[in-house]
């Protein structure tokens, strides 16, 4: 392990541990219950701990504050392609700690739990819906809460996250609180609502695992008792968020699998044997869910109807003070108190207080005839699934399929998808179409320099237009800048709107848009002119474009009216690929160099994921015009294993390798990324130097899948983007002066739609890469002092914000200042010396620390000195 001095040198392995005590067992009734806290690990456990004892893996303890203190004062980027895996874990705030008395468990009497765990936020802002329900009915029906810790006898109602329990403690160690409860002490047994969302695979995530882990474990272990928590009375009810644009197999498994192992253990489900199931796919999430609050709400109601009812209406012997869980100071009168009172609770109620509380008398049993039950040999052996249900009314039990019904196709985009998108600037065309104003548009508008297109390919990025005929797309990738605003899909199943209406709405909606940027300060008159007429397309806006059915004729639609095409596909469909039509240039996004992090770092819908990028790469090499394998490298996630990125340019024999770091779009519920995920521009070239090396290897090995030659051709600071480019196709004579390849990455536009319209007047047709190739200017070379930045714009810089050092050595430390002169060699060494003190806190290059939830941060005392700034 390199470096790794002071505090680092302690790592030791990662293992799944649950905090221990002393192990108690009492043998009952020919099963075993554990009293007291404990420690069982796995076999599983144990081989994790030795698997993980690597020389690439290491484990400290940090406090979150000492952990907070070094992301604010340092800079935490990688620069080594061998990553040294750190892991912490840091405990989030509790939602509402403060409002409950901490000492209240899960199997409590008169505690309602709703737990939940959640990555984009839906499943959190549907507990706090369940939870702010619960209270409400409870409380306008005069039933006495406790919302604080004045340790009264009102029911608890209170949410968490599923990570905040020690499982394994709550459901094994309830004998003190089943020994208090009493018959008839007015306390309703507890309950336990989950809300659970759908992860990769059909798992729970990251932060949630720990739920479904203990329950496996437990459920699975000799010492506990067969039924173990039926002594509890315990109730749960379960509603799962999944979709069905994923493999039908994994819709809101997590849901289903722990409605099976609480059953399994003796769990009582509130509303008997059905699991609530809401599908994001068909957009039926709040209407599912609403009738499963609606019915859990009932059956809450009815538990505190039935133990007022057994606490003041048993006639027993002693009725004197006795408080029901219904609340209030429901006094019972004793027979020799001069009282008009027939029986206790007498005391009237609002009209809407009677709807919750006094139902009809029926017991519980017979308000489930409704609802099909589960056999104990069905959970244990597992020889269905769960039922879904929808309770719209909550009369009536309604299990409803999660397919949707046959009929006319329906539009793309819902109400709420809609509106998120048009929030962040799209303008929406027809049902599943949308153009959005570039950045590097408005910036060039302002002559403040252009895209990293511009630079490699010489679009002009004023006159380029970003759309997508299909907001929907097959994977959820972490790093989409779109934050999962978008529908998701395997396949075309949606109204299909004509494709010249959709180029036409376009080309009108970015003009109107283009229009509205005269105003902008900085806009140059003749270029905002010249922007009224687009030039370029590029068809990577959000979603997958190639999905769209009708994609062929649309290609055919920009290129009559000569707007060339940059069409980006993930991958996924590489028929489609196949039977395409030549675009101006073709790429697919190789986002992971093996299947697990494929499946990590992009969450495909499809099982063969891998397998589909694979054929879509090596449909490529027959495709005859420029293509474009696109690198998007995240730091912590997939910058590693080049060899395996070499391997897949290699299947497709791309024209084009681009490596971009990813850009950071702000924290959202959606994505795990933060600012130390996004790469320093001299991290993406150390890099993209190292799968050329890569390439290299496997062309000199040779054979018949041994790719060409590739060589760095350009690159764009600005964009932290590197361009590796086909030697034998782009390629040019080496400069005898500056010892530099000159390089013919930029395109012929007119050359290309002229090639084009000859392809579709004659089908039988072809054309090379070669036959629309321009020379490259000077200023965009690899390595030129410009570092891709066009010399005609001026660089802006906000607040007049310069680097405080413009040039370092490699190991990091700066050698010249602001202002580009060097610094004296007793400043260097000051700043060495500062560089040592933290390599002696950190370790020497990069560690990534994973944090509770599957956030991944990086920490490099090489980069401490990088994006310092100076005001000028």
């Amino acid at each position: 392990m390199p470096g790794g001095g002071g505090r680092a040198s302690k790592a030791t392995a990662t293992a799944t541990t649950i905090a221990a005590a002393a192990l108690l067992c009492a043998t009952v009734a020919g099963g075993i219950v554990l009293y007291k806290k404990h420690s069982i690990k796995s076999d599983k456990d144990k081989n994790n701990t030795e698997d993980n004892k690597t020389e690439n893996v290491k484990s400290r303890s940090i406090t979150a504050e000492e952990y907070v203190s070094k992301v604010i004062a340092n800079e935490k980027d990688s620069s080594s392609s061998s990553i040294n895996v750190q892991s912490i874990s840091i405990k989030e705030n509790n939602d509402d700690s403060s409002q409950q008395p901490d000492d209240c468990r899960i199997l409590k009497p008169n505690t309602i739990t709703v737990t939940y765990t959640s990555t984009t936020g839906t499943c959190k802002s549907l507990a706090a819906k369940i939870v702010d329900e619960i209270k409400s009915s409870l409380s306008s029906a005069g039933v006495l809460l406790n919302n604080d810790d004045d340790n009264n006898d009102g029911i608890v109602v209170r949410m968490r996250q599923v990570a905040e329990f020690d499982w394994w403690d709550e459901l094994l160690n309830f004998a003190e609180e089943n020994d208090n409860k009493k018959d008839g002490d007015g306390k309703i047994p507890p309950v336990v609502l989950f809300i659970l969302p759908t992860w990769t695979n059909g798992t729970l995530p990251p932060e949630g695992e720990i739920l479904l882990s203990s329950l496996e474990e437990i459920s699975t272990d000799w010492r506990v008792a067969p039924n173990h928590l039926a002594p509890s009375d315990v109730r749960h009810s379960i509603f799962g968020v999944g979709s069905t644009a994923y493999d039908a197999s994994t819709f809101c498994k997590p849901a289903k699998d722990v409605h099976a192992l609480l059953t399994k253990l003796g769990g009582e489900n509130l509303l008997r044997g059905t699991v609530a199931m809401g599908d994001e796919n068909t957009g039926n999430v709040e209407k599912v869910f609403q009738g499963w609050k609606k019915g859990v709400v009932k059956k809450v109601s009815d538990l505190v109807r039935k133990s007022s009812k057994n606490s003041c209406g048993g006639g027993g012997k002693d009725k004197k003070k006795t408080t029901a869980a219904a609340g209030g100071d429901c006094a019972c009168m004793s027979e020799d108190q001069n009282t008009e009172s027939v029986g206790c609770c007498q005391q009237k109620e609002p009209e809407e207080e009677k709807t919750i509380i006094e139902e009809e008398e029926d017991d519980d049993e017979d308000d489930y005839d409704d609802y099909d039950d589960y056999d104990d040999d069905y959970i244990e052996e597992e020889k269905g699934e769960p039922e879904v249900i929808d309770l719209e009314d909550i009369g009536t039990a309604m299990v409803q399929s999660t397919k949707s019904k046959k009929g006319p196709p329906r539009e793309m985009v819902t109400a709420k998808q809609a509106a998120a998108l048009k929030k962040e600037g799209y303008k929406l065309i027809g049902t599943h179409s949308a153009v959005k104003l570039c950045r590097w548009t408005k910036h060039q508008l302002r002559g403040r320099g252009g895209c990293y297109k511009h630079t490699f390919y010489g679009i002009t990025s004023y006159q380029c237009m970003e759309a997508t005929p299909s907001l929907a797309c097959a994977n959820k990738c972490v790093f989409c800048w779109r934050h999962h605003k978008n529908p998701v899909g395997k396949e075309w199943r949606w109204k299909t709107d004509d494709p010249h209406f959709i180029v036409e709405e376009a080309v009108n909606k970015h003009v109107s848009m283009i229009k509205e940027a005269k105003g902008i300060p900085g806009v140059q008159a003749d270029r905002w002119e010249e922007a009224h007429t687009v030039r370029h397309c590029a068809l990577s806006l959000v979603g997958e474009p190639i999905m769209y059915p009708r994609i062929d004729e649309l290609l055919a639609d920009l290129h009559s009216r000569e707007i060339s095409t940059f069409l980006v596909t993930n991958g996924q469909h590489p028929k489609a690929i196949e039977s395409l039509r030549p675009v101006t240039q073709l790429y697919v996004s190789v986002d992971a160099p093996t299947p697990e992090s494929l499946i990590e770092i992009d969450r495909p819908l499809f099982n063969d994921a891998w397998e589909r990028l694979k054929y879509s790469l090596s449909c490529l090499k027959d495709k005859g015009q420029r293509t474009v394998a696109r690198l998007t490298v995240v730091k912590g996630w997939n910058s590693d294993d080049i060899d395996g990125y070499a391997k897949l340019v290699a299947l497709g024999k791309c024209s084009l390798v681009e490596v971009k770091g990813v850009t950071f779009c702000g924290k959202s519920d959606a994505s795990n990324l933060n600012m130390t995920n996004t790469p320093w521009h001299h991290e993406v070239v150390a890099l993209t130097q190292k799968l050329q090396e890569e390439l290299a290897k496997i062309t000199t090995a040779g054979g018949p899948d041994a790719p060409p030659l590739y060589g760095l051709a350009c690159e764009h600071k600005h964009s932290c983007s590197v361009l590796l480019a086909r030697v034998d196709q782009f390629g040019g004579e080496i400069d005898p002066v500056t010892g530099r390849r000159k390089w013919k990455t930029w395109i012929d536009y007119p050359k290309f739609h002229e090639l084009a319209a000859r392809h579709v007047e004659d089908p039988t047709f072809k054309f090379a890469v070669e036959d629309y190739v321009a020379e490259t200017p000077s200023w965009a070379l690899f390595g030129a002092e410009e570092e891709g930045f066009d010399p005609t714009d001026n660089r802006h810089r906000k607040k007049r914000k310069h680097p405080k050092y413009t040039k370092f050595d490699l190991s990091g430390v700066p050698t010249h200042d602001d202002d580009g002169q060097e610094l004296s060699a007793q400043e260097r060494n000051r700043l060495k010396m500062l560089m040592d003190e933290k390599k002696k806190d950190v370790g020497d290059g990069s560690t990534v620390y994973t944090l509770k939830g599957g956030e991944k941060t990086v920490e490099d005392a090489s980069l401490m000195f990088r994006g310092l700034t100076v005001t000028k």
